[in-house]
């Protein structure tokens, strides 16, 4: 007998969350549990694709197990079946797969809701900015890197560290190499010091840093840092902590689902820690050739490196800096495809680095304890000045400010792209017992089902309970929301001894004090 899908309720469509300053109108009406678990590629062309929210990641083409999808013009393209239409993929629609909606970070779980399954109970503090352990200011001491440096020099010295010390076999970076037009960066697998060394720098225009990882697989490297924007970070989150009992189908075959599941985990497995870059938008390419080259008569050639601090910075050769006003860039050259975004500063990266509000520094936030492990091992190894958070406001201002409103200028879509209010937690468990009622009982006899699911889980145990999780602590002297029409007023800076800085920053004092 056929169960009747499970939904939750619909809500009071004036909701307030934490987050809020006002109340918003939401009410995504019913939501289908069942159907929320399973997105299909149909899904993901129509609810994102075609819905204009699409990121150009590419990671749903890095992950098809069957050549179903290309990269064309910077969006998946269904090319397997010239007559097919835009959104079919008779895969997907066969014995099923669509591991490239799974992964893909403008469908629901997106990163709040993926809080539970990627940090459990190793959340100590939680804002707007995501959980984190640790948030302070750093700057490498290494003039090598500085000279290059986007800030504080911190994801490159970090990376030149890893390296040197067999933490990391490589990195995935974006860079401008010799092949590459000026100022329009690649994707680049970097395997020594001097390569990483020299993908030092940010250009604001949109590179799909996933799509390099077939690149770490094809060089057969184990353990890659990998550095992108957090539209990029996020599909890693999903590659290796979606539950892939959806891959157990009726008519599946064990060897094509075994693929299937190499394609799902198998990139993530390379990663050996991430790093999430800050940001609101990356502009369009007609910055660069429009606005600068023929606009302002700078051969893109002449510029050496771009920043973004209040307006945009226009590095060039002769050492002098033009500038455009902010507000003209954003209005004019901003990728529409980054208003679909909401997370400002990598909420799912081990670390994540940027440099709002500093002066050749960077803010760092570590946010995983395996981001705290390899931090304190770069941080022995001296090279780096370290600030607590608090003795510099202006920049945890303004990263409240605008983690808070990247939160809340996505546009509303369609419940399964995750952006309505009251969506829950992704809990493996529930995602196991969905797949499994989705299933045929009479489909497999039991030896059969056994095997399909042991071949989809590998060797990982599946998950047989549902456990939520407690929110971090929030910031100590945070005022919370304001009544409706108030403006919100900002916490503090966490103080030292509660995550406001590195790690060991009590040690870090002392040695300093005995010098």
């Amino acid at each position: 007998m056929m169960q009747q899908p499970r939904t939750i309720p619909e809500r009071n469509s004036k909701v307030m969350t934490n987050d809020d300053t006002t109340p918003r109108d939401t009410n995504p009406g019913p939501i289908d549990l069942e159907a929320l678990h399973h997105n299909s590629f149909k899904v993901m062309m129509n609810d994102v694709v075609e819905a204009g929210s699409c990121c150009e990641c590419g990671t749903c083409v890095l992950v098809c197990p069957h050549n179903v999808i290309d990269y064309v013009d910077g969006k998946p393209k269904q090319t397997a079946k010239e007559s097919a239409a835009f959104d079919f993929c008779g895969i997907s629609e066969g014995v099923g797969c669509d591991v490239c909606a799974t992964v893909c970070p403008r469908l629901w779980p997106r990163e709040t809701h993926l809080r539970d399954a990627v940090f459990r109970d190793e959340r100590p503090y939680e804002d707007i900015f995501g959980v984190y352990r640790q948030i302070f200011v750093a700057r490498t001491t290494r003039s090598d890197v500085m000279e290059r440096a986007q800030d504080g020099g911190i994801v490159t010295a970090l990376l030149s560290w890893a390296r040197a010390t067999g933490e990391i076999d490589g990195a995935v970076v974006s860079a401008v190499g010799d092949e590459d037009k000026p100022c329009f960066p690649t994707p680049k697998v970097v395997t020594t010091e001097d390569e990483i060394r020299n993908s030092a720098s940010s250009w604001y225009t949109y590179c799909e840093n996933n799509l390099a990882l077939e690149e770490v697989k094809q060089r057969e490297l184990k353990q890659v840092g990998f550095v992108g924007v957090p539209c990029q970070i996020t599909p890693l989150r999903k590659m290796a902590h979606m539950d892939p009992a959806f891959l157990a189908t009726d008519k599946k075959r064990p060897k094509p689902l075994a693929r299937q599941r190499e394609f799902l985990r198998g990139y993530s497995d390379r990663v050996a820690f991430s790093i999430g870059l800050f940001c609101t938008e990356v502009f369009r390419p007609e910055l660069m050739t429009e606005r600068i080259e023929q606009q302002m008569g700078i051969p893109l050639t002449d510029v050496t490196k771009f920043n973004v601090k209040g307006e945009v910075l226009i590095y060039k050769r002769d050492k002098t800096i033009a500038t455009i006003p902010l507000e003209e860039a954003m209005r004019d050259y901003q990728r529409p495809e980054c208003r679909h975004c909401g997370d400002f500063s990598a909420e799912m990266a081990d670390i994540a680095c940027g440099g709002v509000g500093t002066d050749a520094a960077t803010i760092v936030v570590i946010r995983t304890p395996k981001g705290e492990e390899i931090w304190r091992k770069f941080q022995a190894a001296g090279n780096v000045e370290l600030m607590p958070i608090n003795e510099n406001k202006r920049a945890w201002n303004i990263l409240q400010r605008l983690a808070r409103r990247q939160r809340d200028r996505i546009p509303p879509g369609s419940i399964r792209s995750g952006t309505a209010d009251g969506l829950p937690q992704y809990a493996p468990a529930d995602a196991a017992a969905i797949s499994d009622r989705r299933r045929d009982v009479n489909a497999k006899s039991a030896a059969e089902l056994s095997e399909a699911l042991a071949t989809a889980y590998g060797d990982e145990a599946r998950p047989d309970e549902t456990i939520r999780y407690m929110a971090g602590q929030p910031i100590p002297g945070d005022p919370g929301a304001p009544p409706p029409g108030q403006k919100r007023k900002l916490p503090p800076p966490p103080p030292p001894e509660a995550g406001g800085a590195p790690p060991g920053w009590g040690e870090v004092i002392g040695s300093q004090a005995g010098d």
